[in-house]
């Protein structure tokens, strides 16, 4: 995973006002130690608490 990548998922973050985001790469031995990154923004903080 590149800085490109994750970039690009940060601002289809913005735009579609998305508190989070998953970046997952199938090219690894294994995806859910190596594979994956998760990404919160600023929206995830107005989201009202249940």
């Amino acid at each position: 995973m590149t800085i490109t990548f994750e970039a690009q998922l940060i601002t289809y973050m913005k735009l579609l006002q998305s508190p989070k985001g998953i970046l997952i790469n199938f090219n690894c031995f294994n995806i859910f130690k190596e594979g994956q990154k998760t990404f919160v923004n600023e929206y995830f903080t107005s989201l009202p608490e249940k």
